[in-house]
C-alpha cells in the first residue's frame, strides 16, 4: 500500500510541475471584462441588428465587475465584449484569436462576432449539441475570432449553472493551453486510476467489501470529474451527447454518493457503535439511489440543483460520523475526517459557485477537482490503516491460536506434555531417526497402586503425587531431545531419540531411583512408599510403525506390573511376541488396574 502512495504523490507532484510550467502561458491569455444582458430566450437576435452601436443601445448590457458565474436561473445570458479594450501589444498581428468558454456543462454556447458591417454568427457549441459542431478539438468550447470583429457576444443558455468563464488566445497560446491542460487533467485522472486499480487488486487479494465500496466510489467520482471536465463528451458519448448531457451527472454523482454512504459504514465500522448514524447513511443511500433513478427517467432544473447540494449533505453526514467515530477512538477515523473534511469544504465551495454564491476564478472553479484528490488519496491512507488493523488482527489470532495450541499440547495438572504432543512428537522422531538410520527407545512408567493411594490419602495428595512425580522424572532427563508426556491417568512415557537398549535401561533406573529417594509414603503398597514401574523398548534404525512401538513398550510394562511392580523390563523391537492391550485389560485383575 504504502508503494501505490509512493506513486501517486509522484504522480501529484508531476502535476503540479506540469501546472506550474503552465504558469508563463498568462503571457499569451486574457481574461476579458464584459457587460452583460439578461433576458427570456429569444429576446434578443443580433444578425438584426445593421451596427453594433446599435444593439448595444437597444438592449441595456450592465458591467459584470467580476461576477462571472450567475447560478441556476431560467433566463437566457449574453456577455458583451469590448475587444478595442484589449491591450494592443497583446494580440498578435500575425495570429487569430480564439475565445475560450471553459465550463463544458453548458447546454448551448453561441458566439457572435460584431464589426463594421454588423452581427455575424462565428459558432455554436454545447454539451447537447452535435461534436462536429465544435470547431477545436478540447474539453471546453473554442470559437475563431476573425481579425475584423471589435466585439463579441457570447450567449448561454443551459440548465444547470450558468457561468461565463471567458478567455482569449492567441493561435499559438491556445495550442500550449491545450497541451498543458491534457498535460495536468491526464496526470490527475492517472493518480485517481492507480488508486481505483491497486485498490481493486487488493479487493481481489482480501475479498474485503470495504475496498470494493472504495473502488465504485473513487471510480463514480472519477466518471463525475470526467463529466464536468468535458472530457465525457469528448471520448466516451461524443456520437450521442444529448441524453448522456442531461442525465449523466444526476446519475453519476447518485453513484458515487450512494458509494459514500456504504463505504463510510464499513471503513468505519459504523453498525457496531451508533445506531443512529447507521440509519442515516441507510437513508442516504436509498436517497441516492433515488436521485440516480431520477437522473435516468427525467432531466430539469431541479435535478440538477438538487445534484449540486445533495453532496454536502451526504458528506457533512459522513464528516460528523467520523468525529463520532474518532471520539469513539475508531481505527482510521483521523485520516477519514481529513478526507472527508477536504472534500465537504471542495464540494461546499464549488456548490457556492455553481449557485453564483461565490465569484467564478481559478481556485473555486477547481475546487471539488482539488477536494476529489485529497479525499482520494486521504481515504487510500485510511485503508492503510485498515490494512494494517487486519494485519494486527490476524497476527493477534495467530498468536492466540498458537497460544491455544500449545495449551491444547500441556496438561493442565502436571504442566508436562499431554497425550496429543505425545503422539505428534514421536511420530516425527520415528520418521526422523528412521531416516538417519538411528534408534529410538521409548519408556511407559506406571505409578504403583496409584488408585490405592488416592482411596487411602485422598484425591488431592494424588494430584499432588502425580506433580512431583512428574517434575522429578523431568529432571532425570539430560538431553534436550528427550521427552516427558503424561500418557494418562497415571501413566507417563518418555521419548528417547538416538538411544540405544542400554541407554534406555540406564535412563529408566535414575527415574526409578528418583522416584524412590523422594519417599512419598505409600502404606496401601506392599513398598510403603511410592514406587514405579517402567516398560520400555527399543527400535533400532526406527524401523517400526508408530502404534507397534507404542504396543512393544505397553508390553513391557505389563510385564513388569506381571512381576510384582517396582520393576523395570525392556524388549527390543519384535524381540517377543506383541501383547493386545485389549488382552492386557482382559488379563489383569481389576485391582491391580
Amino acid at each position: 500500500m504504502l508503494a501505490a502512495h509512493r506513486c501517486v504523490l509522484l504522480w501529484l507532484a508531476l502535476a503540479l510541475s506540469c501546472w506550474a510550467s503552465a504558469t508563463p502561458a498568462q503571457t499569451i491569455r486574457v481574461v476579458p471584462a464584459f457587460a452583460l444582458y439578461s433576458g427570456e430566450p429569444g429576446a434578443l437576435t443580433p444578425t438584426q441588428f445593421p451596427s453594433v452601436a446599435a444593439l448595444i443601445d437597444a438592449y441595456d448590457f450592465d458591467p459584470l465587475q467580476g461576477r462571472r458565474n450567475l447560478g441556476y436561473t431560467r433566463q437566457e445570458h449574453w456577455g458583451l465584449i469590448d475587444l478595442t479594450r484589449l491591450p494592443a501589444a497583446w494580440r498578435p498581428a500575425s495570429q487569430a484569436l480564439w475565445l475560450e468558454y471553459g465550463y463544458p456543462a453548458a447546454d448551448e454556447v453561441d458566439v457572435y462576432g460584431g464589426s463594421a458591417s454588423g452581427w455575424q454568427l462565428l459558432g455554436k457549441a454545447g454539451d447537447i449539441r452535435p461534436w462536429n459542431a465544435r470547431q477545436r478539438y478540447g474539453p471546453n468550447f473554442y470559437f475563431s475570432i476573425p481579425e475584423s470583429s471589435t466585439h463579441l457576444l457570447v450567449r448561454v443558455r443551459t440548465q444547470g449553472s450558468t457561468q461565463f468563464p471567458l478567455a482569449l488566445y492567441s493561435a499559438s497560446g491556445l495550442q500550449r493551453h491545450l497541451f498543458n491542460q491534457a498535460m495536468i487533467d491526464g496526470l490527475l485522472f492517472g493518480a485517481l486510476g492507480i488508486m481505483v486499480l491497486y485498490n481493486l487488486f487488493i479487493y481481489l487479494m482480501m475479498r474485503d467489501r470495504v475496498y470494493l465500496y472504495y473502488v465504485l466510489l473513487i471510480s463514480a467520482v472519477t466518471l463525475t470529474q470526467f463529466t464536468l471536465s468535458g472530457y465525457g463528451t469528448m471520448y466516451l458519448w461524443r456520437s450521442d451527447p444529448v441524453w448522456m448531457s442531461v442525465h449523466i451527472l444526476p446519475i453519476s454523482v447518485g453513484l458515487c454518493l450512494m458509494f459514500v454512504a456504504l463505504f463510510t459504514r464499513r471503513i468505519l465500522g459504523i453498525p457496531g457503535f451508533s445506531p443512529l448514524f447507521n440509519r442515516l447513511l441507510l437513508l442516504e443511500f436509498i436517497l441516492s439511489g433515488a436521485l440516480l433513478a431520477a437522473g435516468l427517467v427525467t432531466a430539469g432544473q431541479w435535478l440538477m440543483q438538487a445534484t449540486a447540494l445533495w453532496p454536502i449533505v451526504v458528506v457533512l453526514t459522513s464528516l460528523l460520523a467520523g468525529l463520532w467515530a474518532a471520539f469513539r477512538q475508531q481505527p482510521a477515523a483521523g485520516l477519514f475526517l481529513g478526507g472527508w473534511g477536504g472534500g465537504l469544504l471542495g464540494a461546499a465551495v464549488f456548490a457556492a459557485q455553481q449557485h453564483g454564491w461565490l465569484p467564478l476564478n481559478p481556485v473555486t472553479a477547481n475546487s471539488l477537482k482539488a477536494g476529489v484528490l485529497l479525499t482520494a488519496l486521504l481515504l487510500s491512507f485510511s485503508l492503510a490503516s485498515h490494512i494494517r488493523k487486519l494485519r494486527e488482527e490476524r497476527a493477534s489470532f495467530e498468536r492466540e491460536a498458537r497460544e491455544n495450541y500449545a495449551l491444547a499440547l500441556v496438561d493442565g495438572l502436571t504442566g508436562v506434555p499431554n497425550r496429543r504432543a505425545f503422539d505428534e512428537r514421536l511420530g516425527n522422531e520415528i520418521n526422523r531417526c528412521r531416516r538417519d538410520k538411528r534408534s529410538i527407545a521409548l519408556l511407559m512408567v506406571d505409578i504403583d497402586y496409584f488408585k490405592n493411594f488416592n482411596d487411602a490419602y485422598g484425591h488431592q495428595q494424588g494430584d499432588d503425587t502425580l506433580v512431583r512425580t512428574a517434575l522429578i522424572m523431568r529432571k532425570c532427563l539430560r538431553r534436550p531431545s528427550d521427552a516427558l508426556f503424561r500418557y494418562g491417568g497415571e501413566e507417563f512415557s518418555i521419548v528417547l531419540p538416538d538411544t540405544d537398549l542400554e541407554g534406555a535401561q540406564h535412563t529408566a533406573r535414575r527415574v526409578m531411583a528418583a522416584i524412590e529417594r523422594l519417599a512419598v509414603p505409600h502404606q496401601a503398597s506392599p513398598f510403603k512408599q511410592v514406587t514405579v514401574s517402567i516398560g520400555g523398548t527399543v527400535a533400532r534404525n526406527a524401523s517400526i510403525e508408530m502404534e507397534d512401538f507404542i504396543q512393544l513398550a505397553d508390553q513391557a510394562l505389563y510385564q513388569a506390573k506381571h512381576r510384582g511392580r517396582n520393576s523395570l523390563v525392556m524388549v527390543e523391537e519384535r524381540e517377543n511376541p506383541v501383547v493386545n492391550i485389549g488382552d492386557y485389560f482382559k488379563n489383569t485383575p481389576k485391582d491391580t488396574l
